[in-house]
């Protein structure tokens, strides 16, 4: 196995980001895996080198290291690290199972970047399947480094671009709008993303890709779980219950699961409207 290769070599989906924290933990993300973190960089390696596996050939990951130094890497499915020939750098030879551990150990008496430093912003008007993968890395770096709002912003704009230029369901613009629905929930908004989980779960089940609408149907329904307000689950519940209605999961599990917590959240949330009708009343 080479450890550098051509762009051609190693197709542009999926990619993963590595971004690593201050205190050297490593988060994980992209398609096929749910949103992780990692005591080392080996088992972060690991972890992608299983989805590779899954596929059957290597994949492409970029490493965001602390100050913000960036490795574009191709990960195998038997864990060996090699570099992308685009943006790697010259005259460092990859390692195996060690990447992406290109950041030097700290000086203590040495003042360090701050955590927030992610980089470049991710290119909004990026369209080729290399430039998009940067972007997305670029994106959850942002994330990442707390910079949730910024990254929910330029996650936005750059879906939109990747929709326009490529189509709705474009496997490209499904990973940006997946990545869009990642970084909407860091954010905060739950609901919004489990909307856009929904739509991408949904347009790779019209495209034929039953394994990758349901994985995302899964992180749809994971999240609607978290959510804790009833009038806003049972709001975001219609939507999930449609989309189990077409992936409904191995025997039908997944919707029959996704039909009773929603009338469990239906009736609580009647029952908690017929306690306070008593209440409203006596006030008045």
């Amino acid at each position: 196995m080479p450890t550098t290769y051509e762009p051609a070599e190693v197709p542009g989906w999926p990619a993963y980001a590595f971004v690593v924290q201050a205190d050297g933990r490593v988060t994980v993300s992209g398609p096929l895996l749910p949103g992780s973190e990692h005591p080392t960089r080996a088992s972060a390696v690991d972890v992608v080198a299983g989805a590779a596996a899954g596929l059957g050939r290597p994949v492409r990951a970029q490493a965001t290291e602390r100050d913000g130094t960036v490795w574009h890497l191709v990960i195998s499915p038997d864990g060996a690290v090699g570099e992308l020939s685009v943006g790697a750098r010259q005259g460092k030879a990859s390692k195996k199972r060690a990447a992406p551990s290109r950041a030097r150990r700290p000086d203590p008496g040495q003042a360090q970047p701050a955590p927030e430093s992610a980089g470049a912003a991710p290119d909004a008007g990026a369209t080729t399947p290399e430039a998009l993968s940067e972007a997305v890395a670029r994106l959850d770096a942002y994330a990442a480094a707390g910079r949730a709002d910024e990254a929910e912003t330029l996650a936005a704009q750059l879906d939109e671009h990747a929709a326009n230029a490529l189509g709705l369901s474009h496997p490209e613009a499904l990973l940006v709008r997946e990545t869009r629905a990642r970084i909407t929930r860091q954010a905060g908004d739950a609901v919004g993303g489990v909307l856009l989980y929904r739509d991408v779960a949904e347009r790779w089940h019209y495209r034929g890709d039953h394994e990758q609408a349901e994985a995302v149907a899964d992180r749809a329904q994971a999240l609607w779980l978290e959510i804790a307000d009833l009038a806003t689950a049972v709001a975001a519940g219609v939507s999930v219950v449609r989309m189990r209605n077409q992936i409904p999961g191995e025997g039908g599990g997944a919707f029959a699961a996704a039909v009773e917590h929603q009338a469990r959240l239906e009736a609580a949330r009647d029952a908690a409207a017929g306690a306070a009708a008593p209440r409203r009343a006596a006030a008045r």
